[in-house]
């Protein structure tokens, strides 16, 4: 009783002024947010260094890159975008955050995409914090993912190209019905590191999204984008098996996907057939063989899934970049067509004469560059001891990172960087060419960069050619159904056509 009466006051205190508490409380946490870790010194937007709403709104409408871009363009190289991130655009501060010895670690961001079976989580390059264990997958891994491995597997993705050139043939230029080319050739990149992975593929080309799966993985992306901006709430929601029930309910799409890469695992390893060009899985079977504690079975599933999830999409967002930008850019197109023909190509394109075009490659990196296939930053945690980054003490915690978008489009590396100019990874002094390629963040940087990087070159630096030697396209309405968001992955919409035969097509031997 005397306890009651002693918090009787404190609660008819609370009765009568609870407003100008509530509003006391909120304004004591919004200030701690801005005085964090001294990090009211960083520039930026004061309602950023109190909030997170900001930037999460920023990410949910799919434009946060515009904003990263302008509030630099303001601030300079470092900026506070939330009151514990901090946006950076310095190609020298790079190795501090990304390098191969750096201490720089991965934020909660990427725990939003970790994948978990009944064993537990699921190892996984693209979310491990654990250093050890992400360099022994990528080191048990390398020649699978290596140029002269996929050199080995480059058989598999040629059936692939010719039933896409008979689609097109088939259902476009015979009728001269305009073809949805970005929503082909999302299909077609599923297909082709489907068919290089397993030794088959699903046609998705002709059923479209089976099993949901493309559905599947862009939800997971926008996720993680938006919800990734504060962390901590993914416990309350997928992070759980209650959240999980309550928000996607009977949805088993995500299921669906991971147990038809696992039963294709499976069925690879119970064939165990030598004949026939090795596939990616078979190689990863191959190391286990030779090597048993190289590799587990759930290792060996999240390559062959990874490939599946991330570069089905990577590949695609090239694709459509270098097309868009050709059929927007004719005097490109016109140049790059010249060295095509006069190299004599023959279908299929072989990647090894394809890749030895100067102009070509120009073409597919300078399209990567203006529409890097992620569009947020590469989220890291300062380490202990804090570290300085451009000439600013930041402490221990703080979430920093590097956004490709911005980067790529850094005047100092890039001049005129909204232009397409294949010809300046071809024109650049040896000592500017070295930046440029240093601050090319398409695929990452330093130990964590992008395994499968080389199967979504050697796709692009395939087809491209392929494309341009067999027809001529031309945008639908100028393009003006073109669009793309950008929730971590940066996929377009739209890429309507009409095709017609080239003037010196190029048949399949």
């Amino acid at each position: 009783m005397a306890v009651i009466e002693l918090f009787n006051p404190l609660l008819d205190l609370f009765k009568q002024y609870w407003v100008a508490i509530i509003g006391l409380a909120t304004l004591l946490y919004l200030l701690s947010n801005r005085y964090q870790k001294g990090l009211q010194k960083i520039p930026g937007p004061w309602i950023r260094s109190v909030s997170s709403i900001p930037r999460i709104l920023s990410v949910y409408k799919s434009f946060s890159h515009e904003d990263d871009l302008r509030l630099h363009k303001k601030y300079g190289k470092i900026v506070r975008i939330a009151p514990n991130s901090l946006s950076i655009s310095d190609p020298h501060e790079i190795n501090t955050l990304y390098g191969i010895s750096t201490k720089f670690y991965k934020s909660r961001f990427y725990d939003l995409a970790s994948v978990h079976d009944e064993e537990g989580l699921v190892p996984d390059p693209f979310v491990l914090t654990n250093k050890e264990l992400h360099s022994r997958m990528k080191r048990n891994a390398a020649n699978a993912y290596s140029m002269n491995g996929l050199l080995q597997m480059e058989s598999w993705i040629e059936p692939v190209t010719e039933r896409l050139l008979q689609r097109l043939e088939e259902r476009h230029v015979k009728t001269g019905q305009p073809c949805d080319l970005g929503k082909l050739l999302q299909l077609y990149a599923m297909d082709a590191v489907f068919s290089l992975t397993f030794g088959k593929d699903k046609d998705f080309m002709e059923h479209g999204d089976q099993h949901g799966m493309m559905r599947t993985l862009d939800l997971m992306t926008d996720y993680m984008a938006i919800f990734g901006q504060i962390p901590w709430i993914h416990k309350f929601l997928l992070g759980n098996k209650y959240g999980t029930r309550l928000l996607l309910g009977q949805d088993t799409s995500e299921e669906a996907i991971m147990k038809l890469a696992m039963s294709e695992v499976d069925a690879v390893r119970e064939k165990d057939d030598d004949s026939g060009p090795c596939t990616f899985l078979r190689r990863l079977l191959l190391n286990q063989k030779s090597n048993p504690a190289s590799l587990t079975d759930r290792e060996i599933f999240t390559h062959s899934f990874g490939n599946i999830a991330a570069g089905s999409d990577t590949t695609a967002i090239a694709l459509r970049s270098v097309m868009i930008h050709l059929l927007q850019y004719p005097d490109v197109q016109a140049k790059l067509h010249a060295e095509i023909q006069s190299a004599n190509l023959q279908l299929p394109v072989s990647f090894v004469a394809a890749n030895s075009l100067p102009y070509l490659n120009a073409v597919i990196k300078e399209a990567m560059r203006l529409h890097p296939s992620v569009g947020l930053m590469l989220a890291r945690y300062v380490p202990q001891g804090g570290a300085t980054i451009c000439g600013q003490y930041i402490a221990q915690g703080t979430e920093v990172g590097i956004n490709p978008w911005v980067l790529h489009r850094d005047p100092q590396v890039y001049p005129q960087p909204d232009i397409f100019r294949p010809e300046r990874w071809l024109e650049a002094e040896k000592e500017h060419l070295s930046l440029m390629n240093k601050s090319f963040l398409t695929f990452g940087a330093g130990a964590h960069t992008c395994s499968g990087r080389q199967i979504s070159l050697m796709e692009v630096t395939k087809v491209i050619p392929t494309l341009l030697l067999t027809y001529d396209f031309k945008l639908v309405e100028d393009g003006r159904d073109i669009s793309f968001k950008n929730r971590w992955f940066t996929p377009q919409k739209g890429l309507k056509v009409f095709i017609t035969k080239a003037k010196n097509e190029v048949s399949f031997r």
